[in-house]
């Protein structure tokens, strides 16, 4: 549904004729007119661009807003930006030192289980019967020299793939000597 406008009529716009007096400022009149919404489109133009140039009415304009009171009062906004800027400062700190938290205690167990050299786990008495468990470090250092091979064997076999493939891509006209050329 489109609501269609209506015009206002026109014992309620005020009359163009009276907006400016003889030295080219709005009238009083003109002024409540435009304050209380008068003015057809034509009036409320006119209007506004004499405002943009004309520092004595735009003055006596903004002291007729000013002298407005306004029917409710504009809601206070401070405590409301306090009180997101304090949740936002607490997000932050909570964040920060979480993570640094984290980071330490990550870094007490390596620590712990060897992996930077440092402080080792009391001496403890082997037993003849069973065999010595090997340490993190160890584990550690096998794990990632198995990985090592895995990817130099990868990135071998993949560096034959491509020479091959560029092999094939050759120029036709520099062809093995061991194949035949074709009759054309």
């Amino acid at each position: 549904m489109s609501e269609q406008l209506t015009p206002r009529p026109a014992m309620d716009l005020f009359d163009n004729e009276a907006l400016f007096d003889q030295a080219g400022c709005l009238t009083a009149g003109g002024l409540q007119a435009l304050q209380d919404d008068r003015l057809d489109d034509l009036g409320r133009l006119e209007a506004a661009e004499h405002l943009t140039f004309c520092d004595r009415c735009l003055a006596r304009y903004t002291a007729l807003l000013e002298s407005i009171r306004l029917s409710a009062p504009m809601r206070d906004l401070i405590p409301q930006v306090q009180a997101l800027m304090h949740l936002r400062r607490f997000r932050v700190l909570t964040n920060r030192y979480v993570s640094t938290a984290a980071a330490i205690a990550l870094a007490f167990t390596l620590w712990r289980f060897g992996a930077f050299g440092g402080f080792a786990a009391p001496a403890r008495r082997a037993v003849p019967d069973m065999p010595q468990r090997p340490g993190f470090s160890e584990l550690l250092g096998d794990a990632l020299n198995t990985m090592s091979g895995g990817l130099n064997d990868l990135l071998g076999s993949l560096q034959a793939t491509i020479q091959s493939g560029w092999a094939q891509m050759a120029d036709p006209a520099e062809k093995p000597a061991n194949q035949p050329a074709q009759a054309e």
